[in-house]
């Protein structure tokens, strides 16, 4: 188990690189006070100067080739520096794990100038990127997305016009991944889907923070997942270069796609770390406790373990398809799902079990059940999760 005590070293789970990238995770964690990770929640304060710290360590671009920054990890090493973040609420965990997700594509489907413009920046921390696909009235259906972007022939630009809602690191991002749904010659809809498929125009974008017509909306002072400049994205005809259409024009769902698989296992290794943390909390409340019958709750305490060891199970069996090259978009759903589930559940009866004192900030636990609900969420929340895994096994 990767927890506070254990010397994870002596089970031979992991490789010596994935446990110097799990040091690296602990010796950066440890050098964060609990006082300054309230002070974030309790503020909703992004702290940009502790982003570019995890991108010098290597955070920022870890699972990627050697190429324009990355640092040559694999998804495992990556998911175990999440798990170490999100055990300690270290404040910048979402927001790496976002950074990494909208890296993604832009390695997979851009053009050199795309990677080297980009990559090389996201990987020093002189850029953090967001994602922008969420809107107002489309949230986990991405087919019914209303942000919509017109070709102007005449300065060989799109002109994008919609809303995104609660993007995590919006208010604080350099670029964004944008979809929008795509009309105007010459740029058709990307060949290989059907013709008159309801999402066949969706289209990727890369749109920086000072391009003219974008602006950032109502900042979100949200129950949890504080601390992350979560807010509005606003297009009044945003004006995006052609050269920064991501993949092919109407190639837009499977660009999210292909990110969002991957991005349902780094939550599913926050999830375990809040878990694991709220567990960690737990037991650190009951020493001394004179008030608890040790006994009674012995057996719930065994159960919550149970939950937090089989949501890591799943968790990096998902990781290693990654690694594979095989990414497992079933397996991911599910390793979300009893993560995010496990967190909820460990976290709400932690509180339950030490009462009054459960709520105390320092243990941490209020603020990983506030964010666990987040995690049921975000994503695409774990009800639809259900639904793709059910449509999956019977296809």
């Amino acid at each position: 188990m990767v927890q506070s005590g254990t010397d994870i070293t002596s089970l031979g789970l992991y490789s010596q690189e994935q446990l110097t990238w799990l040091k690296l995770a602990r010796e950066f964690a440890d050098n964060i006070s609990i006082e300054e990770t309230i002070a974030s929640d309790k503020k909703n304060e992004f702290r940009r100067d502790l982003f570019e710290k995890a991108c010098q360590v290597g955070f920022g671009a870890l699972p990627f080739a050697k190429d324009f920054g990355g640092k040559g990890g694999d998804y495992t090493s990556f998911c175990l520096v999440n798990e170490e973040f999100a055990r300690r609420c270290v404040p910048v965990m979402s927001s790496v794990g976002v950074h990494i997700l909208c890296q993604e594509p832009i390695y997979r489907f851009g053009t050199q100038e795309q990677k080297e413009k980009y990559l090389t920046h996201c990987s020093s921390g002189k850029y953090l990127a967001a994602f922008g696909l969420t809107e107002p009235n489309a949230g986990s259906d991405t087919a019914a997305l209303q942000t919509q972007a017109y070709f102007d022939a005449a300065t060989n630009e799109y002109v994008i016009n919609g809303t995104k809602t609660f993007i995590t690191s919006g208010a604080s991002a350099d670029i964004f991944i944008v979809m929008a749904k795509i009309s105007g010659e010459p740029h058709v809809p990307y060949a290989e889907l059907k013709e008159g498929k309801k999402d066949s125009t969706i289209t990727a974008f890369i749109v920086e923070r000072n391009y003219p017509g974008f602006e950032i909306g109502q900042k979100f002072d949200m129950l949890g997942m504080r601390g992350y400049s979560t807010c509005e994205l606003v297009f009044t005809d945003c004006r995006v270069p052609s050269y920064n259409v991501l993949g092919q024009p109407g190639q837009g769902r499977k660009v999210a796609l292909s990110s969002l698989a991957k991005g349902r296992v780094t939550i599913a290794a926050q999830a375990t770390g809040w878990a694991q943390g709220a567990l960690d909390a737990l037991l650190k409340g009951l020493k001394g406790r004179s008030d608890i019958n040790f006994d009674q709750v012995a057996t719930q305490i065994g159960e919550l373990a149970i939950q937090v060891e089989s949501a890591r199970v799943l968790t990096y069996q998902a990781a290693a398809t990654v690694d594979r090259g095989a990414a497992d978009v079933t397996l991911a759903a599910m390793a979300k799902i009893t993560a995010t589930d496990a967190a909820m559940k460990v976290s709400t009866e932690a509180m339950s079990i030490l009462g009054m004192q459960g709520l105390a900030p320092e243990l941490l636990l209020e603020r990983i059940f506030r964010d666990a609900k987040a995690g049921q969420i975000y994503e695409g929340t774990n009800q639809i999760q259900r639904m793709l895994i059910g449509r999956d096994l019977i296809k």
